[in-house]
């Protein structure tokens, strides 16, 4: 069950407009990692609608960080899979070479899909609502098997 995930943790913050967040994951033999600029306050408050929508699941919701500029990018959207309740996350990476900004054509991206469950998006929500107060914490949102 823990060779599917997202984790997300912060690596530079200066406070009060900005952090760096990391972004890993893996998903069986896949991985890959990006980092992703955001406002604490704004990043803060995406979390807190996604808790209250992992209680009540309905139209798709997406979290974005940073921009697929070349430079870092993490868009992470939630929707129902199906009418009995099974949600999903679909994560979208984008990389470049951090030295300096890359080129749109050398931007390495990974998209997959992660089946998880209400109460692992409630539990990952509020710990990424953490992420933006306490800099040392980290977010993990664990997958399920298909």
């Amino acid at each position: 069950m823990d060779d599917h995930f997202i984790q997300l943790r912060v690596v530079y913050s200066d406070p009060p407009d900005l952090m760096e967040l990391e972004a890993q994951v893996q998903y069986g033999g896949w991985a890959a990692r990006s980092i992703a600029y955001a406002s604490p306050h704004v990043f803060s408050e995406d979390c807190q609608r996604l808790l209250e929508w992992s209680k009540a699941p309905s139209t798709p919701f997406t979290i974005e960080a940073g921009a697929d500029t070349g430079i870092g990018w993490l868009k992470l959207v939630f929707y129902q899979v199906d009418r009995i309740g099974h949600v999903a996350c679909s994560v979208t990476l984008a990389t470049g070479q951090h030295v300096r900004e890359a080129r749109l054509e050398e931007t390495w991206r990974m998209q997959i899909e992660i089946r998880t469950e209400p109460g692992l998006i409630e539990r990952f929500a509020r710990a990424c609502i953490l992420l933006g107060q306490k800099p040392d914490c980290e977010a993990k949102l664990v997958g399920i098997p298909n």
